[in-house]
C-alpha cells in the first residue's frame, strides 16, 4: 500500500462516506454510526416479530429441539464455550510475549482453535435449520444496506425507497453486499492502524485526546470508524510517549510497536521473561531468533545479540545467552 492510498483511507473516515458506483452512476456509502446501530435494531426487532408469527422458531427452541432428539447435545455446547474461553486466554498470553517469533508461533494456535470452534458452530446452524434470528438477521441486513446508500454526498437523499428497494434483482442485492463488503475490508482495524502510523497523521496524533474536539462534533454523531481513529491516535501517541529507544523499522508496523512496548513495559515491571538476573543485559531474551533482535530493540546489546545469533544459525541456546548477559556458565 503507497501513501496516497492510507491518506485516501483517513479522508474517506473523516469525510464520513465512501464514495462508489451502482448501476454505472456514483453513489455514497455512509458509514455507520451509533444511532445507525438504533435503527438497524429496530428493523431486527419488527421482522423477528414478524417470522414468529409466520411460524418460525427461535433459536433457543430449536437448540431444545435438536437437544432433545439427540442429535447435538450440552456436552457439544460446553464444548464450544471452552474453546472460546481457550482463545481468549491465549489471546492474552500472546499480548504478553516478549519475542515476535513466540507470538507468531502461538497465534497458529489461536487460529486452529479458532476453526474448530468454527466447525462446530456452523454444525449446529446446519441441525438448527432456520430460525427466527435469522431471518430477522438477513432482513435487517438489506434494510442496512438500503439505509447507508445515498446519490448525494450530503447524505441527504436516499437512492432507493423501501418500496424500491424490495423490488430490486437478486443479482443487484448481491451487488451491493459487495460494496458493502469491500468497504469493511477497506477500513478494517489493521489498515487504520497502519494509516495512522504513516508519516502524514503523525501531526494529528497529540490531537486525538478528544473525540469530539478533533472532530468538530458531538460524540453521538461519529462514525465507529471516526472513533476507531482517535481511539488508536491516543494509543499509539501514548506508546511514542512512554516508551524508549523504539527501533525506525517498527514505528510503522502497529503489531510489532505494540508487542515492543507491551515487552519494554513488563521489563520495567519485573515482568520480563527472559530468566536472567536484573543486572544482566535486559535485552538478552532466550530463544530469540536474529528476526526477534531486529523487531525488539535496536540497542547496542541487541546489535551484539544479533551478530552473536547470526554466527550460530538465528538462534542462541540459553548457555550462549547467558555468556553474553556476562555470566559464567
Amino acid at each position: 500500500m503507497n501513501e496516497e492510498f492510507y491518506i485516501s483511507v483517513i479522508g474517506e473516515i473523516f469525510d464520513g462516506y465512501t464514495e462508489t458506483y451502482f448501476g454505472g452512476q456514483p453513489v455514497y456509502l455512509k458509514h455507520v454510526s451509533i444511532r445507525d446501530q438504533r435503527y438497524i435494531h429496530k428493523y431486527y426487532d419488527r421482522y423477528k416479530n414478524l417470522a414468529l408469527s409466520k411460524g418460525l422458531e427461535t433459536e433457543e427452541d430449536r437448540l431444545a429441539y435438536i437437544i432433545k432428539e439427540e442429535i447435538w447435545s450440552d456436552k457439544d455446547d460446553a464444548q464450544i464455550e471452552m474453546l472460546r474461553l481457550q482463545i481468549e486466554r491465549l489471546k492474552v498470553t500472546i499480548s504478553q510475549l516478549p519475542l515476535p517469533s513466540q507470538r507468531q508461533e502461538m497465534a497458529q494456535d489461536v487460529k486452529d482453535l479458532e476453526n474448530e470452534r468454527l466447525d462446530l458452530l456452523m454444525k449446529r446452524r446446519e441441525l438448527m435449520g432456520k430460525t427466527a434470528e435469522d431471518y430477522a438477521t438477513s432482513r435487517s441486513g438489506d434494510e442496512l444496506l438500503r439505509f447507508l446508500l445515498f446519490e448525494d454526498s450530503d447524505l441527504k437523499e436516499h437512492v432507493f425507497t423501501e418500496e424500491e428497494f424490495g423490488d430490486l434483482e437478486t443479482w443487484e442485492i448481491a451487488e451491493i453486499n459487495k460494496i458493502q463488503g469491500d468497504l469493511s475490508e477497506r477500513l478494517e482495524d489493521g489498515l487504520i492502524q497502519k494509516a495512522i502510523l504513516r508519516p502524514f497523521f503523525s501531526m494529528y496524533l497529540s490531537l486525538c485526546e478528544n473525540a469530539g474536539d478533533f472532530y468538530g462534533k458531538p460524540i453521538t454523531e461519529l462514525t465507529v470508524h471516526q472513533l476507531r481513529v482517535v481511539l488508536y491516535g491516543r494509543m499509539f501517541f501514548n506508546v511514542f510517549q512512554h516508551t524508549d529507544d523504539i527501533p525506525d523499522n517498527i514505528k510503522e508496523d502497529p503489531d510489532k510497536l505494540l508487542a515492543f512496548a507491551e515487552a519494554q513495559r513488563n521489563q520495567k515491571s519485573g515482568k520480563s521473561k527472559s530468566g536472567l538476573k536484573d543486572d544482566a543485559d535486559a535485552s538478552m531474551v532466550f530463544g530469540a531468533t536474529k528476526e526477534d533482535v531486529k523487531s525488539l530493540g535496536g540497542q547496542q546489546g541487541n546489535l551484539r545479540l544479533a551478530e552473536e545469533a547470526e554466527k550460530h544459525g538465528g538462534q542462541l541456546n540459553m548457555e550462549q545467552m547467558m555468556r553474553l548477559a556476562g555470566h559464567d556458565v
